[in-house]
């Protein structure tokens, strides 16, 4: 195994150890990244690995360049439609359970008692 598939599995086992949300985002974060993540660095390989591909004169070259670039196209592509992900994968922390009111059967029922009002001449009505 490549010294670059190991880091990513090495991620991929720390991802699954995390304990919160926000460790797996920092984690997630490495390679949806869009300046520095791993799949733009991807990217930017095949786009270099397309025009190493055109510097041949063979047909095969120029078709193997287009595979390389549409490969690039594609893995921005994905990072474009994950580009929220981060955040979301930080948002998925559970916030702590509301407190519900318990209403027993009698306590429902039971109306409160209007405290007696007093009119202008000082009776009770």
């Amino acid at each position: 195994m490549s010294e670059h598939g190991r880091h990513i599995l090495a991620l991929t086992d720390r991802l699954n150890g995390t304990e919160s949300y926000t460790q797996a985002a920092e984690l997630v974060n490495q390679i949806l990244d869009r300046v520095d993540g791993a799949l733009e660095r991807l990217a930017d390989f095949f786009e270099a690995a397309g025009e190493k591909a055109k510097e041949s004169d063979a047909d095969d070259g120029f078709d193997l360049a287009q595979d390389f670039e549409e490969a690039a196209v594609d893995i921005r592509r994905l990072n474009e439609d994950l580009h929220l992900a981060v955040d979301r994968m930080r948002a998925l922390t559970t916030p702590p359970p509301e407190r519900s009111v318990r209403v027993t059967h009698s306590s429902a029922c039971a109306l409160p008692t209007p405290a007696p009002t007093t009119n202008v001449s000082g009776r009770r009505r």
